[in-house]
């Protein structure tokens, strides 16, 4: 068997054994903080704090009742507002990154409608759309679109120019050239974009649920703030971290399939 063989079998258990190594290292660090944070709760107080024992029973009494409601609710509003917003995020950036003269003409109205500050967005929504999913969808799709589309532009926009120009002079079409050179190229740019918009899609999504909504982690946030319920607070914080943190690995999962070829490279 050859150097090379046997360097390629004893990877896996050595990456499997640095993993379980780097899971546990959190575990504990993890542990070590919450003991403090219980151990200073109690010591100095928590009337603003809270104590991780009182967000676990909280939470453990939600889970009984509508908490799984709430987070379907947010949860929702975050994937419809993905689906659109990258979507149309996608399809803009590459037209207008194949497309220099009109986005030169555009970009004036695209820089104008991404400086707006999107807090301020919400109340007009709300106005139009009223209190149910359709404000805070809307919301999370402008978030998005913007996140998505100004990296997938900058994508198209690095492709190298001589080898689109190499591939003219064989004679492909420009389907061809799409499917063989842009979108390829583009696809790191795209999956890039989308990892950076997910947590502000959350954020978009919670923040149009704590001005107004019915339902919702936003909304279960807010009515525990109204109560000065640091423990309802703290437990809904807690929900909206493992939410992001799952929708994040689950991204980075996505990404390593569909850009094998890169992580197989490196």
């Amino acid at each position: 068997m050859t150097e090379a063989a046997i360097s390629s079998n004893g990877g896996a258990p050595r990456a499997t054994e640095s993993g379980r190594a780097v899971l546990i290292g959190q575990i504990v660090v993890g542990v070590i903080l919450l003991g403090a944070w219980e151990l200073a709760g109690r010591t100095v107080g928590h009337d603003w704090t809270s104590l991780p024992s009182l967000i676990a029973v909280r939470l453990a009494a939600w889970a009984v009742g509508d908490l799984a409601g709430h987070a379907l609710v947010t949860v929702t509003e975050v994937a419809v507002g993905l689906a659109l917003g990258g979507g149309v995020g996608v399809v803009a950036g590459l037209a207008l990154g194949r497309s220099p003269v009109v986005a030169t003409v555009l970009r004036p109205i695209i820089v104008a409608l991404y400086s707006v500050p999107l807090i301020t967005m919400a109340p007009l929504l709300i106005l139009w759309f009223g209190l149910d999913l359709e404000p805070k969808i809307v919301l999370v799709t402008i978030v998005v679109f913007f996140l998505v589309f100004f990296n997938t532009f900058a994508g198209v926009g690095l492709i190298d120019r001589d080898l689109i120009a190499s591939f003219r002079l064989l004679g492909c079409t420009r389907r061809e050239e799409f499917l063989k050179i842009v979108a390829p190229a583009s696809l790191a740019w795209i999956m890039a974009g989308v990892k950076i918009a997910l947590p502000y899609a959350l954020a978009a999504a919670t923040t149009g649920e704590l001005l107004a909504s019915r339902r919702g982690l936003g909304a279960l946030l807010a009515h525990a703030a109204q109560q000065f319920d640091m423990t309802g607070v703290y437990a809904a914080l807690v929900v909206l971290m493992a939410i992001g943190i799952l929708v994040s690995e689950a991204a980075a999962w996505i990404e390593r399939r569909m850009l094998r070829w890169r992580h197989a490279a490196g």
